[in-house]
């Protein structure tokens, strides 16, 4: 399980915030965070490239839950 929160500058969730999951170019997975700023899929960890709302905001190993600032 794969588990992306994005939080705004001011600590609270950002509820809609648009997520993809990109592995080797190829999107595996997409979403939009809920009202708590997450979003999840039953997916294996594995490396590849995340962004928020289009913008990179980590390229590396993937797993468990990972939280962003927006």
């Amino acid at each position: 399980m794969i588990t992306v929160k994005v939080l705004g500058n001011d600590g609270r969730p950002v509820n809609g915030a648009d997520v993809r999951i990109s592995w080797r170019e190829y999107t595996h997975s997409t979403g939009r965070t809920n009202s708590s700023g997450q979003v999840s899929w039953d997916v294996s960890p594995g490396s590849g490239t995340i962004y928020v709302d289009g913008t990179k905001v980590h390229e590396g190993q993937i797993s468990g839950t990972m939280t962003f600032y927006k």
